[in-house]
Order: structure tokens, then sequence, then C-alpha cells
């Protein structure tokens, strides 16, 4: 039996009622936080659009054209496969759809030579795009799309979720914190037994030298993700220090999103070597601080 999940379930009671499939749009961007579920739900609105029972990522359907980044690129060529794909004829099911996942990947060529396809489809035929970083997207991407936001579940569903698929009580808080709640991350790094940057960033905060070796650990995870958890961590620094030091650490980290969205080439082990130095040095600014303070009061 499938895997459910209540927060995607209930989005797709809400979209997917009799009005919505009468004048089913031609183009829908679904977006989320990542690890909320955007592909899962591409994958339940596929099959409710052909009325098929299988998973379209997995089993063939002739109707049915799921695409993926390679190499965390949107490939112009394969943009172009979708868009021949859109033009032939249906064969078994009464519409096609054509599936476009993390279109935020796309190049600006792929992204421009999408543009026309998703203006004039051809008849019954419906695209599907997914992303996790909605502000990312060209804006004539967005303007041509039918957009299906999928909101997080409140705290409570997702704990009751992961509490249901075996994670334990006692580790859930810390994941929390670190993931964001995401509920399929969590279950993922507790499953691959991640190495929880949260637990290394926190329990070195009063060492005197930086560990670099953590790097080697890290450089294997998906590096957009663990930036995402490291900028989690340093909200929480921001909140509780009301330290400049780490609201400038932030920036650096949002810096560093940026580059790795716009250089595939990027190096992972020297940019967590870097990072990691640049928090050490703002762990020392901020006790040094800290204790200046302290002695000025006395």
């Amino acid at each position: 039996m499938s895997q459910t999940y209540p927060w995607i379930e209930n989005k797709l009671e809400q979209i997917s009622n009799e009005a919505f499939f009468d004048r089913l749009p031609h183009a829908v961007l679904i977006d989320a936080y990542p690890s909320w579920g955007v592909e899962e739900l591409a994958c339940r609105l596929t099959q409710k659009i052909i009325g098929m029972e299988g998973d379209p990522r997995e089993i063939p359907h002739p109707d049915v054209l799921w695409i993926r980044p390679e190499d965390t690129k949107l490939k112009i060529e394969r943009v172009r496969d979708a868009i021949d794909f859109v033009h032939l004829s249906s064969q078994v099911a009464s519409r096609k759809v054509a599936i476009l996942e993390s279109i935020e990947l796309a190049s600006i060529p792929a992204s421009n030579a999408l543009l026309k396809s998703l203006e004039e489809p051809p008849d019954n035929v419906h695209w599907i795009l997914t992303t996790t970083a909605y502000d990312l997207l060209l804006p004539t991407i967005r303007s041509r799309c039918t957009r299906i936001h999928l909101h997080n579940a409140a705290r409570d569903d997702t704990v009751q979720w992961l509490l249901e698929n075996k994670v334990p009580q006692n580790e859930l808080e810390n994941l929390l914190i670190e993931f964001g709640d995401a509920p399929f991350a969590i279950k993922e790094a507790f499953e691959l037994k991640l190495q929880s940057l949260r637990a290394y960033l926190l329990q070195g905060w009063r060492d005197t030298s930086v560990d670099l070796n953590i790097a080697l650990v890290l450089r294997d995870q998906d590096f957009y993700e663990l930036l995402a958890r490291w900028l989690r961590i340093t909200a929480r620094v921001v909140h509780n220090e009301k330290a400049p030091e780490a609201m400038r650490f932030w920036d650096e980290l949002i810096a560093t999103r940026r580059a790795v969205h716009d250089q595939s080439n990027l190096n992972r082990q020297i940019q967590i070597e870097r990072l990691l130095i640049q928090w050490f040095r703002m762990k020392q600014k901020i006790r040094r601080r800290k204790a200046a303070t302290k002695i000025m009061q006395h």
C-alpha cells in the first residue's frame, strides 16, 4: 500500500473538486518549502488527471512524461523533449501531462524555450511544474502558470506523522529545529543517520579552535539543503544573541546559496570549510563582546 501524507491529501482534496477539473489549467506551478512534498503532490495530481493508479515517476505511461534535473540543471534538451512530447496525440488517456521537476534549475534558454508552449499548449495537454524556490523563477514562467502553493502542515500533524513513521520521540525536537519541521527531510535524516550540523555547531560553542574534519562528513549531503539547515540554526543565534556578527553570517549563507544556484562547479568541501571558519570567528566575537559587557557591568 502506498504511503499517505495528510497535508498533501488535504491539498489535493481542496484543488481537485469538480469545478477545478472542468476548467483544469493548461499550466500548473506547484511550490512549497523544501522537503514538504511538491513532487508527491504533482504525482497525485497527475494520477487524477490521467486516471492511473501507479506512480508516474516509476511506472511508464504513454501519456505522461516526467523530467527531473540532471547534475543540478534542467537542461534545454530535456525541455525540448517535453515540448515535442506534448505535441503528440494521446494514446490511452484523454489528456497528456508533462511534469518538469525543480523548474528553478532550468537555464534561461530552457525557460525561454518553454514559454510558448506554456502560453499556447495543444488541446488536452497539461504542464505541471514544481519548485521549492518560487522567488528564483522568471516572472514570465510564473505569470503563465496557475500557482498551487502547498502549505506547511501544523507542527502537531507533522509530529504525529513522524511518530507513526518510527522517528523516536526523544530525537524529534532537535530534528524539528534543524530541518524546519519538514517531514520528508526529518524522516530521511533519521533513516540515513545524517550527521547533525546543529549538534556539531552548538557543542563547539566554547571551542578555542575550529575542527574542519566535519567538512569531510558534510560534503556528501545535499549542499543546498545543508545551507538551509545552517540558516535555521543561525536564525536562532540571531534571535537569542541579538548579535550583528550573526546577522552578517546569515547574509554570507544567503550569498552562498545564491552561488550554489548560479554555479554548478562550486567545491562543496572548500565552501563548507570557509563557512566553518567564519562561524568560529563569529562565535569568538560574540563571546568576547559578551565578556567585555560583563566586565563593564561590574
